[in-house]
């Protein structure tokens, strides 16, 4: 999934294709010649989550 960001109304726009024409579906806006990112990167990819154990005890019913 690849996303353009719209330089004339600033939303971002997503395809799943990279190339070909590309037109703002918010403004219209030709976005071929914009920058191309990938969808799922938009936050830092190399950030390291940590593994959450939750001890269950059930409650009384």
């Amino acid at each position: 999934m690849y996303r353009k960001n719209c330089y004339k109304c600033h939303r971002p726009s997503f395809s799943s294709a990279g190339d070909g024409q590309w037109l703002c579906p918010v403004c219209g806006a030709d976005l071929t010649d914009q920058k191309l990112f990938q969808a799922v990167s938009i936050e830092n990819s190399q950030q390291k989550y940590e593994s959450v154990k939750k001890s269950y005890s059930p409650g009384k019913k």
